[in-house]
């Protein structure tokens, strides 16, 4: 009885214990998160290179093989179009909401050409997007997403020290433009 009795207090103080750390720490992490991160880079609709080492975006690319590039984007103002072109062994687009939670995800194995063409909008713009559909979006890979707001990171994968370079003009040449229906 008595070893059940201090278990059970071991145990409320381990508990209340972690919890008062929890709670100091907090203030630490808010903030901390990626969208709060990406809206630091700066304005929506352009593409934001990520550096190789630490910065104060906080934003860091890790893997010196893949290049990336981030694009926050707000559809409220319209449809939001991302495009890439160039030669690279292999390319990603991934699109995150506002609680950095992967809404969709291409890459140049899966999608209609070589190139990184798609049109973000909300299912409101997607309906008068479908009832006259702008002939300059007719090669371009539709997407509706249910919050307006969101990012899209961009990579571009360089295996070899001479792919470099053109992983680099890829992302440097990537548009992520508010489109005017």
């Amino acid at each position: 009885m008595r070893s059940l009795a201090l278990a059970i207090a071991v145990g409320l103080v381990g508990a209340a214990a972690l919890h008062i750390v929890i709670i100091l720490a907090l203030p630490g992490w808010t903030g901390n998160d990626a969208w709060t991160r990406v809206v630091r880079l700066g304005e929506t609709d352009r593409f934001y290179a990520l550096a190789n080492e630490a910065n104060s975006s906080g934003l860091l690319n890790e893997d010196l093989h893949i290049n990336v590039a981030v694009c926050r984007f707000d559809l409220t103002e319209g449809p939001v179009r991302v495009q890439a072109s160039g030669a690279v062994p292999v390319w990603t687009a991934s699109a995150f909401d506002t609680d950095s939670s992967e809404t969709f995800s291409i890459n140049d194995r899966s999608s209609i050409s070589e190139d990184v063409d798609i049109t973000f909008v909300t299912p409101a713009q997607m309906l008068q997007l479908r009832r006259a559909m702008p002939e300059s979006l007719a090669s371009s890979v539709l997407v509706a997403l249910v919050r307006p707001e969101g990012y899209v990171v961009l990579r571009a994968v360089a295996p070899l020290p001479s792919l470099v370079a053109g992983a680099r003009a890829f992302l440097t040449g990537a548009d992520c433009a508010t489109l005017v229906v």
